[in-house]
């Protein structure tokens, strides 16, 4: 039979509605590690087999540092949807499996290695990018005098630089819900943004400026410069993990604006930087279940368009969408996103 033990969780809410996991490493470098591929599947089919796990979701799937041919699967009972406690934390279960040519079979595990698998255990979501983008905008009209020439309303935009780093600590032993419903299972771990950790280096330039020709009237122009930074308000929560769909990371920031800045003087809404549209997500870093990459700590390259999360899901929004013919928005970034092991 397994070995299973309750263990206890504590925390504070951060993500809603998502899937996560953790790791922590101590400085010495020995300590569980996620495991993925394979390996990782063989131990979900053993884990889901016997009819008392039927009800149990897995939270995470580590093997020990101590001796690799040792496991365990931490996992979950949820509430169902509607019945939920308020108050009440999940309390995570382990079980231990043991890696014998080429089986994987429940046992209790030796005490050393029962203390590498059951040291807590986080990890660090890292998500790194560069970019640019360059929006102008020109349309003209009919001028208000009888005079020759048009009125002109243009506008560029420009961000440059634009680069970021981003930490967030998942802690996978600090489950903060777990929930089932018609639409899956929700698991919602402890999420901390890493301000220390983290960086955000970005300038915008917006200039806008009227001139009726027609009329001999000098130009009217309106400079606005914001500098970006890393922060806001609940970090923490641009991090996040739809079910099925691997993890969506933002890019949280701070924004320090100097010039004429008042949105009545602009014609053109936020860029699409402003928006949020590097929110990248990384498909193949699926954290809970027992579905990681056979590498689980290798780098997920993301890049515009294909790895934005708000451009695949439909929230991107533009400033130039409906008005093509006089708006061009030239927007480009690229970056990665990786599991680090969290030094304890």
């Amino acid at each position: 039979m397994p070995t299973c033990s309750p263990a206890a969780t504590r925390g504070v809410a951060i993500v809603v509605g998502v899937c996560v996991l953790a790791l922590a490493a101590p400085s010495a470098g020995l300590a569980a590690r996620l495991v993925g591929g394979r390996t990782e599947r063989a131990i979900a089919r053993a884990f889901s087999a016997p009819r008392l796990h039927r009800r149990q979701a897995i939270v995470s799937i580590r093997t020990s540092s101590v001796n690799g041919s040792w496991a365990v699967v931490r996992s979950v009972t949820p509430q169902t949807a509607g019945q939920t406690r308020s108050g009440a934390t999940p309390a995570l279960r382990s079980t231990y499996y043991h890696l014998v040519g080429g089986d994987v079979r429940a046992a209790p595990p030796p005490r050393a290695v029962r203390a590498d698998l059951s040291g807590h255990f986080q990890v660090a979501v890292v998500y790194t990018g560069s970019g640019r983008e360059a929006i102008k905008y020109t349309q003209n009209y009919g001028s208000v005098c009888a005079g020759e020439g048009p009125f002109t309303d243009a506008e560029t935009d420009t961000v440059s630089p634009m680069t970021w780093s981003v930490r967030y600590v998942v802690d996978l032993d600090d489950l903060l819900a777990a929930v089932r419903g018609p639409g899956g299972t929700a698991l919602v771990p402890n999420v901390t943004f890493d301000a220390a950790g983290s960086h955000v280096t970005a300038t915008e330039t917006v200039s806008h400026s009227v001139q009726d020709f027609g009329c001999n009237g000098a130009a009217t122009t309106w400079t606005c410069t914001t500098a970006f930074a890393a922060g806001g308000p609940n970090p923490g929560g641009q991090l996040s993990f739809p079910a099925g769909s691997g993890l969506e990371a933002g890019v949280p920031m701070t924004a320090r604006q100097r010039g004429k800045c008042d949105p009545d003087n602009f014609t053109l809404g936020p860029s699409l930087w402003a928006s949020g549209a590097a929110t990248a997500i990384a498909g193949p870093l699926k954290l809970l279940g027992g579905t990681l990459p056979v590498r689980p700590y290798a780098p997920v390259k993301v890049a515009w368009p294909a790895g934005s999360a708000d451009l695949v899901e439909g929230f991107a929004t533009g400033p130039c969408q409906g008005d093509a013919a006089a708006c061009r928005d030239r927007f480009q970034w690229h970056g990665t996103v990786s599991l680090q092991p969290v030094s304890g």
